[in-house]
């Protein structure tokens, strides 16, 4: 049940969200509150203090379960597509548009610092089919025109029995992207109920749905989705054949100045 204090949710609009008094009235509120009041008037939830970092752990977490099951993280291969400034974890291949330092540009200016390893865009990754382990996007694919298309490029650059990680806003509790003006922003409506039925119409002939929005706070929420087949990791023993140098001078495959 919500408290009595959500009552007061008229007065929080999106224009008046950040001044002091409103921002004093939603610190005096329950979590659970802010979230009941940023569904009732459409305004951007508000988290404080230690909650901002436990939304971010809860993101991560449910993103990594995209690994295959029963492999370490130091041993696969994994990408981070929007990588910015959250590497969530040292063993992944960060991808971004930017590296270093850029200001991002519209109303207000605000600098920003990636510290991808590649520069790429998300729907399109220099990744050939089947050849990455697992990927995780967190606040990414809500910046794609075609949700549905870069997801089954993700399921296509990631190998049979690998996992595509996704985190994406609610926009109940952020913004609606019809409003959205500016070129880096929103260009669709997230909820939980659209991801499954993006699933069932688009990625359900490739994938298996194994989680869908699973963690309790309402800024945003996660789909997992595993690639249908059976995970083969790389194996480092896979050429232990291969020939010697002596061996390939003794079949005259040998390349040297003489040979070339």
């Amino acid at each position: 049940m919500i408290a009595a204090n959500v009552s007061e949710s008229p007065r929080v609009t999106p224009a008046n969200l950040s001044e002091q008094h409103v921002q004093a009235l939603l610190r005096g509120l329950s979590l659970v509150d802010r979230e009941a009041i940023a569904l009732a008037t459409g305004t951007m939830v508000q988290y404080y203090g230690d909650e901002v970092a436990a939304v971010r752990l809860a993101e991560e977490t449910a993103a990594l379960r995209a690994l295959p099951p029963g492999q370490l993280i130091e041993d696969l291969n994994g990408l981070n597509v929007g990588y910015g400034d959250r590497p969530i974890h040292p063993a992944l291949l960060g991808i971004d548009v930017y590296k270093g330092a850029w200001v991002m540009g519209g109303g207000s200016a605000q600098s920003y610092v990636s510290h991808a390893h590649v520069r790429a865009w998300a729907d399109d990754l220099p990744f050939r089919s089947a050849s990455v382990d697992f990927l995780v996007a967190l606040h990414v694919l809500e910046h794609e025109p075609d949700p549905a298309a870069t997801v089954l490029h993700w399921l296509d650059i990631v190998k049979p029995g690998g996992g595509v990680g996704i985190v994406v806003p609610d926009w109940r509790y952020t913004w609606d992207a019809r409003n959205d003006r500016h070129p880096w922003s929103h260009r669709w409506n997230p909820t939980p109920r659209l991801l499954r039925t993006l699933y069932e119409r688009h990625w359900a002939g490739v994938a298996h749905l194994e989680h869908l929005d699973t963690y309790p706070y309402r800024l945003s929420f996660d789909i997992i989705l595993r690639k249908k087949g059976t995970f083969v990791p790389f194996d480092e023993h896979a050429r232990a054949d291969r020939p010697t140098g002596y061996q390939l001078h003794e079949s005259n495959r040998f390349l040297g100045e003489e040979t070339a």
